[in-house]
């Protein structure tokens, strides 16, 4: 299906331009506060991208909307949730630790868009 390699594949670019190119240090720095902005612009900035992915793929509006919304949140968790392990990891005096964490934080994102690009071809009758 080259519409899901597609979309998979524009998911995965997103990704990289939204968590390592498009991230200023104010975002970085906030993603395990709840009560700091950055976290929740990170994870808007990568909803958005997805949304525009998914419109481009040609997914319906509501659709991508939902999508939208269950990334923000997703994205948000695993950050917030890598980031409370982190700390209690002791990563800055342990690499190794460090790496497994950013490893496993990146696969639960890649994971997320699997799920994704199911609902939107499921959206789109092809799943």
């Amino acid at each position: 299906m080259p519409l899901t390699f597609l979309m998979f594949s524009a998911l995965l670019l997103k990704h990289y331009l939204a968590d390592f190119v498009m991230q200023p240090q104010w975002m970085l720095k906030a993603k395990g506060r709840l009560d700091a902005p950055g976290g929740y612009a990170h994870a808007a900035v990568h909803g958005v991208g997805s949304g525009i992915v998914l419109l481009a793929c040609g997914v319906g509006i509501g659709i991508t909307a939902i999508i939208m919304a269950a990334e923000f949140v997703v994205h948000f968790a695993i950050d917030y949730g890598k980031d409370r392990i982190s700390a209690r990891a002791d990563v800055e005096r342990n690499p190794r630790r460090y790496w497994q964490l950013h490893g496993l934080d990146q696969l639960a994102h890649q994971i997320t868009y699997v799920v994704i690009a199911w609902f939107a071809m499921a959206s789109l009758g092809m799943a």
